[in-house]
């Protein structure tokens, strides 16, 4: 999606190559280390693996070690910058699964590493793309759970293509003079191996492929003389993996949150200040929502204990830069919108007996529309959670004095759904569904100084459809 980004600014801003800043050149390099505040994997309803502050067992025994290396030089005078990092993260994890009990302390090893190029495209904003990988080692070799299933180990390895915006963001009114950092890692090749095959016998170890996924990022970076100090935030989402012997890994969802801090270590530097840039325009905003959303569930009609809840919380993380000021004279700013959405969950629960009117869309529509389903167990739970990452085009128009506007977003979404089926008795099932879709929202808000504030009404066209009631809050850089 950045990608789409640079392609729209240069046809917008017709790439006059006009400006010229002042920056450093030559190589830097730090070395640091990350304090995980919080990180939880999920199979939606099947399994969950929690550390930091989320974890059952010791909340502290989570540290990465980090390595960051940069090299900036001009090519027909602009600003280049190639850049290598590494970080290898220790965790102490817990392990809960309806079927399969509990475990704590649970030792899990995370190596990143990223090679990156790019270049500096406005006064604040600089653009970046390359290849990283992902390794995530389980060990739970020899270690049974609360209800005596077996543990072993598990590999997942992960090759992805990073799109990276990192923006100087300054906030005066905290005094930080700071640097945004948004990207988005497409996953394009995976492998996930269980190592079964101690356990003897007919066990084998188990190796599945998965092609399909996708991280996103966002950190704010700041300096206190030769220290780095970088809050950040990570989401992942995989799809179903492919089948081995009849197994397969479920979709899943990885939320991180923690602290990096590093020491700088520079090379020879020198400032420079007559590179090109290729277009002026250097307004952008970042913000959060929280969303009220109703996802849809597919059923009606719930007869006996049987109930269906398709309101949750969810959240929005924003960001844009401005394309159009005062369109045509008029006190209209068109923006370019980046979000990635989380719209909560939509929960079906029934007992034996009860019974749920599908319109078709369950399991892929194996049963057509107007089935009545009978539940055959107690405890039948079916969610759907639903994920995505949107661009859009954001109209605002100024009601004259203090600052009040109207808006509106029209764009497309790419967007995940897992609906998950389960079963007392260790059976469920999970169904993916993804695509791209349009979406819309209307609503108003006022700017303050840096800040803006509103509500939003927004429509997600994805496979069950979601309408959000939210409220956000954004900074103007």
């Amino acid at each position: 999606m950045k990608l789409i980004k640079i392609l729209l600014l240069s046809l917008l801003f017709n790439l006059k190559l006009l400006s010229a800043q002042s920056s450093d050149l030559g190589t830097i390099h730090s070395y640091g280390l990350s304090f995980t505040g919080s990180y939880e994997y999920e199979e939606p309803d099947l399994m969950h693996l929690r550390s930091g502050l989320a974890a059952k067992g010791d909340k502290l025994q989570n540290l990465g070690f980090l390595y960051n290396f940069k090299k900036s030089r001009l090519n027909n005078e602009y600003l280049n910058e190639f850049e290598f990092d590494i970080s290898y993260q220790l965790m102490n994890q817990s392990y809960w699964s309806n079927s399969t009990g509990t475990l704590d302390d649970n030792k899990v090893r995370i190596f990143n590493s990223r090679i990156l190029y790019g270049s500096q495209y406005s006064k604040k904003l600089m653009l970046k793309s390359g290849i990283g990988f992902r390794r995530l080692y389980h060990y739970w070799q020899n270690r049974n759970s609360t209800t005596g299933h077996y543990g072993y180990d598990r590999e997942q390895d992960y090759v992805f293509i990073p799109f990276i915006a990192e923006l100087d963001a300054p906030i005066p009114e905290l005094k930080l003079k700071g640097k945004l950092k948004l990207e988005f890692d497409h996953i394009f090749s995976g492998k996930n191996t269980s190592y079964l095959a101690y356990l003897g016998g007919s066990n084998k170890d188990l190796v599945f492929t998965n092609n399909d996924g996708y991280i996103w990022k966002v950190s704010y970076e700041t300096k206190y003389k030769d220290f780095i100090l970088e809050p950040y935030y990570e989401f992942m989402s995989v799809e179903d993996s492919t089948l081995d012997s009849g197994s397969y890994e479920p979709s899943n969802t990885t939320k991180e949150f923690g602290l990096k801090l590093s020491k700088l270590f520079s090379g020879k530097r020198e400032i420079v200040d007559n590179f090109k840039t290729s277009f002026e325009n250097d307004e952008y905003y970042f913000g959060i929502k929280t969303l009220h959303s109703k996802v849809e569930s597919g059923f009606y009609n719930p007869t006996g204990n049987a109930s269906i809840d398709e309101k949750d919380f969810g959240y929005a993380i924003v960001s844009g830069t401005n394309l159009i000021k005062d369109y045509n004279n008029r006190p209209i700013d068109i923006n370019l919108e980046f979000a990635f959405n989380q719209f909560g969950e939509s929960t079906t629960v029934c007992n034996n007996g009860d019974t749920l009117t599908t319109d078709g869309r369950y399991l892929r529509g194996n049963y057509s529309s107007g089935t009545v389903l009978t539940c055959n167990s107690d405890n039948n739970l079916l969610v759907i959670d639903s994920y995505s990452t949107s661009v859009g085009l954001n109209s605002k128009y100024f009601i004259p004095k203090n600052g009040v506007f109207l808006s509106a977003t029209l764009g497309i979404h790419k967007w995940d759904q897992g609906e998950t089926d389960f079963i007392p008795g260790n059976n469920f099932n999970t169904t993916d569904y993804s695509g791209i879709d349009n979406f819309y929202s209307i609503g108003f808000g006022m700017d303050q100084n840096n800040l803006s504030f509103g509500i939003e009404r927004s429509k997600h066209d994805m496979y069950y459809d979601a309408t959000s009631k939210s409220f956000y809050a954004r900074y103007n850089f």
